[in-house]
Order: structure tokens, then sequence, then C-alpha cells
């Protein structure tokens, strides 16, 4: 089935995770060139005031495609995610699904269904139930965080007092949670596919998993057959 247009896209700012974008940006360059997929990386923060905002600008970019009625599908990577497999043939993968509305794995093999993990997803923006969750995922942002809020929350995810503060992947989930319906199109994933250090495809190297510079490192090796 034809897939139509795909945009892989990625976020950082800040000398480590612009680091790790530069070290994956061959191999996803020549994952791209074989799949004929658009790379969108912004090193910029779209809303906000500190680096870490940038992990908001998923929300934002997803919000622009959906004004300007994009209906390919939208692959998202943070930072720290490989594409280990560049000849990986993600028109196929998505052909067989485009039933589905988002692709994700879950945080951990025993969360509730809703509890997804976004530093990987694909979203097919051509499903109408991706769309809302795309419009609902906007409107949690935009309402639930004030500027204010945003430029006092210097560390990531987390007020000056240390207590939580909503992230990206929280603001999602709890739209998943409230509407069990936007739950009817959603694919979970297996992490040996995607979204696991160990993964085929997509691996992805989190905060849990060692310092800035070990995961670095991870991910150099991960892509060293690549030239720049």
């Amino acid at each position: 089935m034809e897939t139509g247009p795909i945009i892989l896209a990625q976020s950082a700012v800040g000398p480590i995770y612009e680091a790790m974008l530069d070290a994956t940006r061959p191999a996803h360059l020549a994952f791209c060139e074989n799949n004929q997929v658009e790379l969108r990386q912004f090193r910029e923060v779209l809303r906000g005031f500190h680096p870490w905002h940038a992990c908001y600008n998923r929300i934002l970019i997803l919000r622009g495609l959906l004004d300007q009625d994009f209906r390919g599908w939208f692959m998202h990577l943070d930072a720290d995610a490989v594409i280990r497999h560049p000849e990986f043939d993600i028109r196929r993968y998505f052909g067989k699904r485009q039933d589905k509305s988002l692709i994700a794995c879950l945080g951990s093999p025993d969360s509730e269904p809703w509890a997804i993990n976004d530093g990987v997803f694909f979203l097919n923006m051509g499903n109408e139930t991706a769309r809302e969750i795309v419009r609902r995922w906007h409107s949690a942002f935009m309402a639930h965080l004030s500027d204010d809020m945003l430029r006092s929350a210097v560390v990531p995810w987390q007020y000056p007092d240390g207590s939580p503060f909503p992230g990206d992947q929280h603001l999602l989930q709890m739209e998943l949670l409230r509407d069990p319906s936007l739950m009817d199109d959603v694919l979970i994933e297996e992490p040996l596919l995607m979204n696991h250090r160990g993964a085929k495809f997509i691996r992805q190297f989190l905060r849990s998993h060692g310092s800035h510079e070990e995961r670095l490192g991870w991910i150099k090796e991960a892509v060293s057959g690549f030239a720049c």
C-alpha cells in the first residue's frame, strides 16, 4: 500500500545532544536516501528557555504539520536514538500498518498500554485518530505549561523544589489515559525492533543506561560503519 511522504524529525540543543545528532547523521541520511524520507533536524528550542526544552519541539512540529494538512508518516527519534540498519524498508513496514495511528513501545514491559515511550515513535498523519492525538497533545502543552513555568524549570523535568515537571511524554500519556478511544488504532511495537539499547532497527541509549559521555560513546560505536 502506498505510504506517501515520510518525515524523520529530531531535536537537540547543547553540546552533548548535538554531538549525538552529529554522530548519527551519516546513518540517518543513508536510511532516508534508501527510503525517500525527508530528514529534519532542529538545533533550537521552539518554545521554552532552557536547552532541555527542545524535548517539546516534537509537539510543535506535529502541530505545524497538522496545520499544513500533512497526511504522511511522521517518525520521531530522540537524539540518543540510532537507526542501526539504514537498509530497513520503512515503506514496506508502514504499508502493512496503514490502519494504525501511532506506533511506539512501552516504557517498560509491565506498563499500562497508554504508558508509551515517545523517544521513538511513528505517527500516521493520514489517520484521523492520530490527528486528534496531535490536537490534544498540543492543547495540553499550551494549557498546562505557562512561560513562567518553563522559565523556572532549569533542571530537566523538575521544578526548582525537585518535584516532577510535566514532560512531553507525560503530557501524551495523560491524553491517552483520559480517552481510551485514542488507543484504538495504536500499535505497541516490540522493543527488540526499536526503542531498546539492543534493538534490531532503532536503538536508544537512555539516561538511565549511563552518563552522557558513555551514551555518546555507545552511539558512535553503533554507527561506526558510516563515514561522515
